[in-house]
Parts: structure tokens; sequence; C-alpha cells
């Protein structure tokens, strides 16, 4: 499962290579450009930042005026437009007015331009690869010459002008949200059916401020990432339809975003959606990357220390910046200002936490965040945080302190228990999954030595005593409050991956006198996350539709097939074929992700008993680097018209 990273194209180019769904075009840039120099004039902020835009010329009669090609909504914003009637092609691509100024003549003797005068035309669809290396926005056309985009990561340092920032801004405004009403009715849609996955928003004050258009002024990307992630439940096919289109606004968004963001709380929160959306529609390489660029901004925030009892703000000069922009530089301030506000801060913290785990634990990849570096409290119970408001002065009830003392965790689930606190749970278990991958996945500490095997007893016995500290109404789907459902599904499905990470071992590192008994521990956690998805199912096919689980539920269907072709255990058959449903039921809400685990299970299926025999006795590393399997998905998306690079 582990990811193929490719390299960036190259600064230089003249011909680029476009794929579309159905075709493949070739477009020629008309004119070869020397690269900059360090006394040349840099090319303008948007050229600068935004790394994937593949640039070409367009040849105009010299008859014809610049001026007077471009519409009043591109000339205001000093952007190159292609004067296209009724509308050019940026106007078109965000949905804005265009409207021109020139007399009707000139924009006439520009429709009647030969057949064979250059056209900026970009493919209609073109997404074409998981990582977008050669991702185009339609309609957004610049001239060539005398500048080459610079293939870079699109942070700037601190020492951008704000005139650079206004620029960029003036970008932003023309990335459009629906109508008030469709956006409320998306924002709704957001909390009922995604807001147990993203427990890091309160819910009211949300609702609140962007009926009051606040979140619009101050962070439209927040709202263009749960756009594109509600669309996917709306009942118009017209929404329905825009999701990919608001995908990319606000990555192209986020993408021009400092090293300290503002609001700073808003734009992680927007990341995380937009990160969970990628991961289900395939664009993985992308939600890596700003995973890791989030990460930095939040610590550049000072928000990754928030809790710490020894930690020293950074120091500001007077005049170094805005009065209005002071609050998202001092760490005093980063925490929040209310009790509704700090809590918030904590919650989205701890979710980018657990997605970053996510990300981490089936690739084999570094995690972007270490523990030493992370100090956030412990979130309170939801129900707590919810009734909060922004009068409220302090919490009823302390939040625990995070400590890397596993022990002192585990003791801790105690206090979360009145009132019931599972988001507590949720992220206690996705330091332990952590704390396992690292060892599991570590180049330095070698499976076979009396070492590697302590500390995997180690892990073990955390686990065994983690579970035994939760209550019954944390175990149990069916035992949950309706309220707690969702994170009750999320948590036990998480406490059974780590299991099977755990004891998915290469046979050549376990004792020779039973060389499988690890292997039927790893077995065991995969039944147990059968009968999570039986129960779920019982109750609402929604808890399972989550990418949080996506890679756990996989790892465990593809354990049960390893186990049922090499010892014949028939009773496993119907498990698998459960977690075949689920994919199926995936498929009708994500773009992709279910189609991918579904075709990886199929050619799991397929497989020979001495094929599987050896994939079980490879181990979880050996599991999550055979590549096969995507190789075979590929195809299989290909043959539908898909192009899309399988991670």
């Amino acid at each position: 499962m582990a990811p193929c990273m490719r390299s960036a194209p190259p600064a230089r180019l003249e011909r680029v290579r476009l794929e579309s769904c159905n075709e493949q075009q070739h477009l020629t840039v008309v004119a070869k450009t020397p690269s900059l120099t360090s006394r040349q004039a840099p090319p303008p902020p948007l050229l600068r930042i935004h790394r994937n835009l593949v640039m070409q010329t367009l040849t105009i009669p010299a008859s014809i005026s610049k001026r007077k090609q471009a519409c009043r909504s591109c000339r205001q914003r000093k952007k190159k437009c292609d004067a296209e009637h009724p509308a050019c092609a940026l106007c078109k691509k965000w949905s804005i007015r265009c409207e021109y100024t020139v007399p009707a003549e000139s924009r006439d003797s520009h429709q009647d331009l030969g057949s064979d005068a250059p056209r900026n035309t970009w493919p209609a669809q073109s997404i074409s690869s998981a990582d977008f290396e050669f991702m185009q926005l339609p309609g957004l056309n610049f001239d060539l010459t005398p500048h080459i985009v610079q293939t870079q990561y699109p942070t700037p340092n601190s020492t951008t002008h704000f005139d650079e920032i206004s620029e960029q801004q003036d970008l932003l405004a023309v990335l459009q949200l629906p109508s008030n009403d469709v956006l409320m009715e998306l924002v709704e849609i957001f909390f009922s059916k995604l807001g147990h996955m993203f427990p890091c928003f309160h819910r009211g004050i949300f609702l609140h401020q962007v009926q009051s258009g606040a979140v619009q002024n101050d962070s439209p990307l927040v709202l263009h990432s749960i756009c594109c992630v509600a669309a996917r439940y709306h009942q118009d096919p017209t929404v329905r339809s825009r999701q990919k289109t608001w995908y990319e606004q606000a990555k192209l968004a986020y993408e021009l975003t400092q090293r300290e963001p503002h609001p700073g709380l808003r734009t992680i929160q927007a990341v995380l959606i937009l990160v969970f959306y990628g991961y289900t529609a395939g664009d993985f390489s992308s939600t890596w990357l700003f995973l890791g660029k989030v990460w930095r901004q939040a610590v550049a925030l000072g928000m990754n220390r928030m809790d710490a009892s020894q930690s020293v703000p950074r120091s500001i000069q007077a005049g170094e910046i805005r009065d209005a922009d002071k609050q998202i530089y001092s760490l005093e301030n980063c925490e929040g200002t209310t009790a509704v506000e700090r809590e918030e801060y904590r919650r989205t913290l701890w979710m980018l936490f657990i997605m970053d785990r996510n990300h981490a634990w089936p690739t084999g990849w570094p995690n972007a965040i270490f523990e030493q570096t992370f100090k956030v409290d412990l979130p309170i119970a939801d129900a707590i945080f919810q009734s909060m408001n922004m009068d409220t002065q302090s919490t009823p009830v302390k939040n625990v302190s995070f400590t890397r003392n596993f022990d002192s965790l585990i003791a801790s689930s105690s206090t979360a228990q009145d009132p019931l606190n599972v988001f507590h749970s949720v992220c206690v278990a996705h330091v332990l999954l952590g704390r396992v991958a690292d060892l599991v996945h570590s180049l330095h500490d070698t499976p076979n030595t009396l070492e590697y095997a302590e500390e995997c007893k180690q892990l073990d016995a955390h686990l065994v005593k983690f579970r035994l500290s939760l209550p019954r109404r944390v175990t149990s789907v069916l035992e949950a409050q309706p309220a707690d459902r969702g994170h009750v599904v999320w948590l036990q499905i998480m406490l059974n991956t780590s299991a099977m990470v755990l004891h998915y071992r290469c046979a050549s590192d376990v004792p020779v006198a039973n060389p499988l008994s690890h292997f039927i521990l790893a077995v065991t956690a995969a039944r147990n996350i059968a009968d999570i998805v039986k129960d779920a199912s019982r109750i609402s096919i929604d808890l399972l539709l989550s990418a949080h689980i996506g890679s756990s539920l996989y790892v465990a269907a593809c354990i049960l097939v390893i186990q049922w072709r090499t010892t014949n255990d028939c009773s496993l058959k119907e498990d698998i074929d459960i977690f075949t449903l689920v994919f199926e039921r995936m498929n009708e809400v994500f773009a992709f992700l279910g189609l991918k685990l579904k075709f990886a299970l199929e050619h799991d299926l397929k497989r020979s008993k001495e094929n599987l025999e050896e994939l079980r006795d490879r181990g979880i590393r050996g599991f999550l680097t055979d590549c096969s399997k995507w190789t075979h998905v590929r195809e299989e998306v290909q043959r539908r018209g898909l192009l899309i690079d399988i991670t």
C-alpha cells in the first residue's frame, strides 16, 4: 500500500503532455524562454506560488490593444484574459459575472481570428493523477514571457510584502461560494452526516458565524472545503457535480496561504476536510503534503505548545505586523481568548494528530507530528463542549493533560467516563497506533532481536490494559448512546488495527516452535472488526462510510482471505463478503475510495494458495509493500475511464 511518489516536472518546459480521461492532447509552448536569474524581476506572486500551473503564450494580432481584450473582472485584478464571449474562461471557472467595456467592433475583431491562431484551450476535465503533478485550472491563462513558472513549494518566506499578499487575496475573491441558501444546506449536511468524523467544530457558534457572514469574510477556505465534502450528500445533482470544483478551489486557496495563515484555526480545520476528501478521491499525494505543511503552520503559530508549562512565546517587535493580525503571532492569543475557543483549538490539533497517524501507518512513511513537540491537553466530552458558548468563562471539567507516559494516559480514561468522553479514547488510541507503527516501520530496530520482541510485548500490554480500562458503553456500538456510536465504531476499529499491525509479523521473526501464533492474534483482530461492521450496519451504514477507517477495513479483509484460503476455514467467507458490501456502499458516496478497496480485495481473492502463504509469512511490512494489487486496481479503474494514480 506504499504510495509511489513521482518527481516534479522540470522548470524549463518546451512541450507538455496533458492527459484527460478519454483523450491525450499535446500543448506546445510557443517560445522557449530562458530561466530566471537573480537579477531578473521575479514572476508575479501567483505564478511564483502555484507550483502546478503549466503556462503557454497567447498570440494576439498587434492591431488589437491589450487593454481592449480584458474583461472588467480580469482587468481589475490585473489578470490575463482570453476575451472569450459571452464569458472569459477565468470567469467561467469561478462562476462570476463577465463584463466587457471595450467597443463591440474590437470584440468582434477578436472573435474573427483565423482558425490557425493559437488558442488557450485547456481540457474540460483534467484530473489525471493522485498527486496532480500536471494539475490544470481551466481558464487560468498567463503569458509565459518573460518568465517561466518556478516549480517550488508554494509557501513564501516570512518576508513576503503585504502588497503581494493583497494580490493573492484579490485572486481569492473570485473563488465563489454557492448562494447563501445552498451554503447553509451544505453546512447543515456537513454536521449531520460528517459531524462525528470532524469533532473539532462547535456547531452552534459555527452556524451562527456562517449565518452572519463572518466565516465568508474571514475564512472562505473552510467553507469551500465543507462544500466539497457535503455536496456528495446533497439531493440536487447540480450541487453534487460541483464538489470537484470546490475541492480544486480550496486546494488553490490553501496553497496560497503563508507560513502564518490567518485565521489559523479555520485554516487548519479546512485542511483536515481537504485531506479527508482527497483521500477518498485518490489525491493521496496532495493530502500527504498538506498534512506536513499545515503542521508546520500550526507550529509557527505556537499551537502545538498551547498547554506547555515551559513554553516561551515568540518576541514580536513593535510595528512588525499589523494590529489586526496580532492575535495570530502571540502564543498567548493562539490558545484562544475564550473557553470554547481554547477547546476548539485542542480538538483541531488532536484531529490533525489523528489524521497524521492514519496516513502514516498504511504507507510506512514517517509521521509529521512528533509527540515530543506536541503538548495539547486531551479534549473534554463533546456534550460539554457543544453546550458551551462564547460567554463561558471556564469549562465545567478540567482537561486531562497529555503525557507521553502511556500508563498515565490509560489511568486518565477513568476521568473520561463521567460524563462519557469517547473522543478522549479515540485520541489515546491513535497515540498507541502511532507508536505501534513507529516500531513496525522503524529503519533501526531489527525485528528478530530480543529488544524488538520486548517492545512488542510492552505495546501489547498497553493495548490490553487500555481495552480493559474502557467502559462497556465504549466497547459495544449496540450499547452505546446514539450520539456516541460514530466514535465507538471509530475507536474499536482503530484498537483492532493496532493489534493487526502489531501481531502480523514476519514468520522468520517469531519463535520456530509456533510460527503462526502471532498471526492468529491478527486474525482475531480482523474478525473483531468484521463483528463491529455487522453491529454498526444494524444501526446505520453511514457509521462505516468514513475515510478514517478505510485502510483498516481493507487490511482486516485481506488477513481473513489469507486465513480462509490457507486453512480452508469456510466460516471466514461470510465475513469477507461483508467487507465487499461495505466497499460497494463506500463507492456510492466517495468518488474513488470504495472502488479502490473493492478491486484490491477482488485481486486478493484470486491469488493462489502459495501466494497467500508467502504473503502471510512476509508480515505486515511485506504485505503493505506488495504493489501487485494496485496494478490490478489501476487497470480496473482505467478500464472504467478514470485516470487516477493508485496509492
